[in-house]
């Protein structure tokens, strides 16, 4: 079965209600790269499997698409699908209407332990936009409009990856380690020394030795914002702003500058504007 010239075939194999496909390519030299040096892992989550497959199928077969860097997979079983399971995934096409589950909720609880996961909310439903933009989903994409909009959304979700994928060095512990944006969910300043904290990485903590300043000269290109003179904060993380605090999807709070509560609002604004639109 072909669905584009570059495909020589598509396998299909069930396991623990995921259907991964694989295509194999006669693919050209150098064309293709992984982002970050690792796999790209894309879900596609929606009850309707014959729709979930066609979508797959269509990813597979557009020019974007690298089976060395990347892996497709469909869940379609509703008693399988978890936020557990989403935050596995960089980039995740999430049906809204699952029947007896609500994907804004879905996505809302997998946003707790994972933010920086490209969301493509799969719908028919305008009015959901709203809630879309709390998950903070990137793209919404009609089902009646699959053909013409998926190479383009598809091609800018993997342009936001290969940005969140990115590692900054920072001297800590006596030595210079790369450590990745997406893992460091903000900076505590503790005197002398700097506090780190990490998710999904190996370490959850570094200290440095670095200045606040030094730090946010830094980071600021990365997408972090001074909140505070004691915070550093990776926005991607951040869910709300006021002027006397700073509420992180981790649950965790922080104080806020009121001084520079409105030029770091509008901050946040613009930067959460380009991470949607």
């Amino acid at each position: 079965m072909l669905y584009n010239k570059k495909i020589a075939s598509a396998l299909l194999t069930n396991s623990g209600g995921f259907t991964i496909l694989k295509a194999q390519r006669h693919l050209i030299p150098g064309k293709y790269a992984t982002i970050g040096g690792s796999m790209v892992h894309i879900l596609i989550c929606d009850d309707d499997a014959v729709f979930a497959q066609d979508m797959a199928k269509k990813i597979l077969a557009l020019p974007a698409y690298s089976p060395k860097s990347m892996n497709v997979q469909c869940l379609t079983d509703v008693s399988a699908m978890s936020a557990g399971e989403l935050t596995k995934f960089d980039i995740l096409f999430l049906d809204i209407d699952l029947g007896d589950k609500n994907g804004i909720e879905l996505a809302r609880t997998m946003r707790v332990h994972n933010a920086e996961a490209v969301l493509i909310l799969v719908t028919n439903f305008s009015e959901y936009a709203p809630e879309g933009y709390e998950v903070d989903a990137f793209r919404y994409l009609p089902k009646a409009e699959l053909e013409r909009k998926l190479p383009g959304y598809f091609s800018d979700a993997l342009a936001v990856c290969r940005t969140r994928q990115r590692k900054v060095e920072i001297f800590c512990e006596g030595e210079s380690m790369p450590v990745p944006v997406q893992a460091l969910i903000y900076v505590e300043s503790q005197g002398h020394e700097q506090l780190l904290h990490l998710t999904g990485w190996s370490k959850k903590e570094l200290y440095t030795r670095m200045t606040m300043a030094q730090l946010e000269e830094l980071l600021f290109p990365q997408g972090f914002l001074r909140i505070h003179k004691r915070f550093l904060v990776n926005m991607a993380y951040l869910q709300s702003l006021q002027s006397t605090g700073a509420l992180l999807t981790t649950g965790k709070s922080l104080k806020a500058s009121a001084r520079n509560y409105r030029e770091n609002q509008q901050k946040f604004v613009d930067w959460k504007t380009q991470q949607i639109w």
